[in-house]
Parts: structure tokens; C-alpha cells; sequence
């Protein structure tokens, strides 16, 4: 054996062992910094830990979110029972809420109903038919999780691309049926992908689909058009999906840190932010909509051109054809389709109608700082739990015969019997409780990173840099920066570590705080050059129509120009809609105050010393 190969072998050894490597020699090597006496350098020993472990996944991301109860206490950072209060805050009950509502709409297919009637309603044509792809996907994530959207979206994906690639060989067209989760994923071909916030989904491996592609969408060879447009289309699934987060408060979890970040911010010194779901669904919706409409048309361009887009709706008849028998198959809406969506309406409406500020909303019912988001996503989630599945005296309830396939009533016993239209052990099972815990430890970061004075020291050797530099500008390159980084880590520690900064840099530049905060925010979001940057994009790497190099160019462009999108939004709409010109009065009276505290201090500390001095 040769001496390069030996070293390859041993090299390849100690990778499979760095998880036990990188977890008890870093806080070795860095613990020098933990024993300076400043709090504030102690508080950095343990940010940089938790940030090396979330970025490489040292650990499970979930578990990492656990260590700020071990490291900060310990290092007399915060107290153990702050830090443990700072793991459910009043957003992160909204953002449950929502995850709750969204398991309702996907345990009785709302989903995948909706998703259908959009691809029926657009033409054929690839054109179109992308945006229809695109279109129930980025509306779906606004209100549930991204992950889940583009599981769903993958299979009917699989589907309209067999019977495309039919199509354009001119084979006959057999029946296709949508591919529904199996009971079994690996004896059916499918293997179970944990995403990088740590949620799991089933999908087509990436090796089963490679090696059986032509069995799966045709026997013969795929053109160079097909290809072009498996493609364009597995791009503009995941993008779709991650677009339409940014849309409204609880589509993405950077959404909610920045709100109860900026909450805090504001708290210290008596103010409210101002973010509700009412007013970002405001600015969010067409921020969200333009980035949309620049990636359909971008996709369409790079990838496909006219050679696989011109108007040739003839030839794709067939796509035509199985999307509505596909739609025809789900039958009419059920009783349980249509509460659901009443709920999830009502929901919105809540969310909406709360503090709309053009007009009093039902929160000025109640004392100020009684009422919340929070408030309408708990009192849905109950009645979820409460309302029955079905009604026996209004319909019969029919029950699927296995044997047969065919539908029979159901007993007169098993028709009373009381169902709700959702159960703990599916939500259970449902909910990314990685998620809520990486949240959790992100604010358990963002306060001691606050209480020690990390922050406010970073900030201000970023002031340094930044000052006489535009607001705009300073966005422009904050975002950048953040959009750079959230595609090799979680978009969720990104927020965490970003936000509590920005937040203090712009207060040190007697800057409005969501001048940065909220681009920042946003940016995070903006991950479409790797597949370990957000769920849907593993989702469909995974499912071999792309490979890395396919994906970073044609994510490059969209994640450098919707930075630009975002920048013109907050000069168009979203600084004058938040009055972001203006410096808050509070800050600058906190500021003062402060100053003043600290001279008296030290004109009594002297005054002191005169008296005692002989």
C-alpha cells in the first residue's frame, strides 16, 4: 500500500471521529479565554463554543441549543434561571401555534389540494407550469413549514416530469398515480433525509434515483431538454419555498427571533418595536412577491431558454390530462378539508386584525401588553383539539375496506365515536421539536450575549468601521454578509448571532434599530447556493435531478439580486412605513440618562476620596 493511500486511510479515520475530537479539545483550547476576569470575554468563550458547534455540527443542532444552560451559568455569564426562562418566550409560543395548524392542514391533505388546483389552473406549457409549481409552494410556506411544503411538492414534481418526459419521446402515456409516503421507505426505494434543522422527511434517495431514472420517467435516454428541465424545475421548488417565508411573521423562524429580539431591545427602555404579524404581512407579502416573479423569469432564462419554453402547450397535452385526473382523484372537498381551511382563514384573520394600526383592532378590547400573536394561534390549536372530525347526524362516515379498496359505512358505534380533527400523537410526531429548541438556545445566546456586555462591544468596533457610512449602505453590506453565511449554516443560527449585534451597532450609530435588524433578518432566508443552506434544498438534492454545481449557478444570481431587492424594498416601503429616518427619542434619552448616571458615579466616588484623603 502506497504512502499517499495509507495517509488517505488514516486521514478518513479520524473525520468519522471528529465529532469526539472537535467536542472535548475546542473548549481546551479556547479555555484560556474563559478564564479572563472579564464577563464579557467569558461570554464570548461561550458563543464562540455554541457558534463552531452550530456551524460544523459538532452535535446535533438541537442538542447544541441545550449547552447555553450549561456554559453560561457556569461561567458566571447569567444566571441558570434566566437562561432557562429565555427558552420559551411569548414568539416562540406563536411560532408552536402556527407549526400546529400547519400539522392540521397537512394531516387532512389541505395541502396537496391546493397545490393540485394551482398546476390545473396554469396551462401545460413549461412556462406556466413551473409557476404553477412555484406558486402553491411559496404560499403554503408562508404558513407552514418549508420542509414540509416541498416534501409534498417532490412527489406530484416526479410525476409531472414522467408524464413530460412521455411526452416529448411521444411514448403512450399510462396511468400515473401520485407517489403517497410509504409505510416502509427503504423496502419502496425511498430513504427517511434528516435536514439541517434536524427535521425528517421521506424522499426518493439520491442513489436509487440515479441508478433507476429511466426506469422511473421512461426508458430512453433524456434529452438534453429534459434534463434542462428536471433541472429548472427541482430549482424552482426549493427556492419557491424558501421565498415564501419571508412573506409573513411565523413563515421562518428568523422572522420570530427578530421580533422578540427587537422586543427586547425596545422593552429596556419602555417603547414597543412595532411588529406585528398585521403590518410585516405588509411588507413582507411584496417583498416576498417580487423575488418570486425575478426567480420564475431568471429560471426560465438561464436554464431553459426558448428551446424549452416556447409555446408548444400541444405537445405537453398529456401533462394537461394527468394533472386533472390527479386533482379529480382527491374528490370533493370532505367535511374536514373545509373546517380546516375555515380555521386556517380565521387564523389569518386574527393574526390580521389584532393591531392593524389603520384602524383599532380587537387587541384595544384589552389592556395594553395583555394581548398578543400568540393569543389567536393557542385559541385555534384548542379548538383543533376540540372540534370533532366528523358529525354523525349531518353525514355518514365512510371507512376505506382495505381488500377491495372500496369505501363502507361506517357502524353506527364508530360514527359516535368522538374523533378530533387532530390528535397529540400526530402532532407529536409532526412538530420539529429541533426547531423550537434551536430557537430556544438562540435566545438563551442573544441575553447573555446582551447582559454581559458582549454585544454592545462588538457593535461598537463595527461603529468604528461603519460610521459615515449611508443607512442603506450599511444594510447593503450587513446583508451580504448574512446571505454569505446562511447557506453553510442553519438560517436559524444565523439570526441568533446577527441580529442582537446589529441590533446594538445601529443604536451605538443613533440608527433606528430595524434598519438593520429587518434586513438582516430577511437575508437570512436568502440561502439557494448549497444544499446543506435550508430543508428544501437537501429535499430536492436528494432527489438526483441536481448536482452541487448545478445549484450554485443557478443560485448565485438570485442570491446576490434578491440582497439588491431587499435593500430597494427598505428605501421604497419599508423605511417609510416603520419611519425608520427617525432616530427613536427613547434611545437617545436612555442614552443620556445613562451618561449622566455615570458622572454622578464618579463625582461621588471623588467626592468620597476628597473626604478620606488627608
Amino acid at each position: 500500500m502506497s504512502i499517499g493511500r495509507t495517509i488517505e486511510k488514516y486521514l478518513r479515520r479520524l473525520l468519522q471521529w471528529r465529532t469526539v475530537f472537535v467536542a472535548f479539545l475546542l473548549p481546551l483550547l479556547l479555555l484560556p479565554i474563559a478564564l479572563s476576569e472579564s464577563k464579557i470575554a467569558r461570554a464570548a468563550y461561550g458563543v464562540l463554543i455554541i457558534a463552531i458547534f452550530w456551524v460544523f455540527e459538532v452535535l446535533p443542532l438541537a442538542v447544541t441549543s441545550l449547552l447555553p444552560v450549561l456554559i453560561f451559568p457556569l461561567l458566571g455569564v447569567a444566571k441558570v434561571s434566566a437562561v432557562c426562562s429565555s427558552y420559551f418566550k411569548d414568539t416562540l409560543m406563536l411560532f408552536l401555534g402556527s407549526l400546529i395548524v400547519a400539522v392540521a392542514v397537512e394531516k387532512w391533505n389541505l395541502h396537496k389540494r391546493i397545490a393540485l388546483r394551482a398546476l390545473t389552473l396554469v396551462g401545460p406549457n413549461p412556462r406556466w407550469l413551473m409557476l404553477g409549481i412555484m406558486l402553491p409552494c411559496w404560499f403554503l410556506s408562508m404558513w407552514m413549514s418549508n420542509t414540509a411544503t416541498t416534501a409534498m411538492m417532490v412527489p406530484i414534481l416526479g410525476a409531472i416530469l414522467h408524464v413530460m418526459r412521455e411526452s416529448m419521446t411521444q411514448e403512450p402515456m399510462e396511468a400515473t398515480e401520485l407517489v403517497e409516503e410509504p409505510e416502509n421507505p427503504e423496502a419502496n426505494g425511498s430513504t427517511v433525509v434528516e435536514t439541517l434543522e434536524g427535521e425528517e422527511v421521506v424522499v426518493r434517495g439520491r442513489e436509487k434515483d440515479e441508478e433507476s431514472r429511466d426506469v422511473d420517467l421512461g426508458t430512453t435516454t433524456p434529452t438534453e431538454q429534459f434534463i434542462r428541465l428536471t433541472k429548472t424545475f427541482a430549482l424552482c421548488t426549493a427556492f419557491a419555498a424558501n421565498i415564501g417565508g419571508m412573506a409573513t411573521l411565523t413563515g421562518t423562524p428568523p422572522n420570530i427571533i427578530l421580533k422578540t429580539i427587537a422586543d427586547e431591545i425596545f422593552q429596556k427602555v419602555g417603547s414597543d418595536s412595532g411588529i406585528s404579524f398585521a403590518n410585516w404581512l405588509i411588507i413582507g407579502f411584496p417583498l416576498s412577491l417580487i423575488c418570486l416573479l425575478f426567480t420564475w423569469f431568471w429560471l426560465q432564462f438561464f436554464y431553459s431558454g426558448e428551446r424549452c419554453f416556447k409555446n408548444d402547450s400541444e405537445t405537453y397535452e398529456s401533462v394537461r390530462v394527468y394533472l386533472r385526473r390527479a386533482y379529480n382523484r382527491l374528490g370533493p372537498m370532505t367535511f374536514q378539508e373545509k373546517v380546516v381551511l375555515i380555521v386556517f382563514v380565521v387564523l389569518a384573520l386574527l393574526w390580521m386584525t389584532r393591531n392593524p394600526q389603520v384602524v383599532p383592532g380587537w387587541g384595544n378590547l384589552f389592556k395594553k401588553g395583555y394581548t398578543g400573536d400568540s393569543i389567536a394561534a393557542v385559541l385555534i390549536t384548542a379548538f383543533l383539539f376540540a372540534f370533532p372530525s366528523h358529525i354523525p347526524c349531518l353525514h355518514k362516515a365512510k371507512k376505506g375496506d382495505e381488500e377491495n379498496g372500496e369505501e363502507a359505512d361506517l357502524s353506527e358505534e364508530e360514527r359516535w365515536k368522538f374523533q378530533p380533527l387532530l390528535d397529540w400523537d400526530t402532532v407529536n410526531q409532526k412538530i420539529p421539536w429541533g426547531v423550537l429548541l434551536l430557537m430556544g438556545g438562540g435566545f438563551a445566546v442573544a441575553e447573555a450575549c446582551e447582559s454581559s456586555g458582549l454585544s454592545e462591544w462588538v457593535s461598537s468596533q463595527l461603529a468604528d468601521v461603519m460610521e459615515g457610512m449611508s443607512t442603506l449602505l450599511a444594510a447593503l453590506l450587513l446583508s451580504l454578509m448574512v446571505a454569505t453565511a446562511t447557506n453553510v449554516t442553519s438560517n436559524t443560527a444565523t439570526a441568533t448571532l446577527f441580529l442582537p449585534i446589529v441590533g446594538e451597532l445601529a443604536i451605538n450609530l443613533e440608527i433606528h434599530p430595524l434598519s438593520f435588524m429587518i434586513p438582516v433578518a430577511i437575508s437570512c432566508s436568502f440561502a439557494f447556493l448549497l444544499p446543506v443552506g435550508t430543508p428544501p434544498n437537501a429535499i430536492v438534492f436528494s432527489t438526483g435531478y441536481l448536482k452541487v454545481k448545478d445549484m450554485m449557478i443557478g443560485g448565485s444570481l438570485v442570491n446576490l439580486v434578491t440582497v439588491f431587492i431587499l435593500i430597494l424594498a427598505m428605501a421604497a416601503w419599508i423605511t417609510p412605513f416603520y419611519n425608520l429616518n427617525e432616530f427613536p427619542q427613547v434611545f437617545l434619552t436612555a442614552k443620556n440618562s445613562s451618561l449622566v448616571s455615570m458622572n454622578e458615579t464618579k463625582a461621588m466616588v471623588n467626592a468620597s476620596y476628597a473626604l478620606i484623603s488627608p
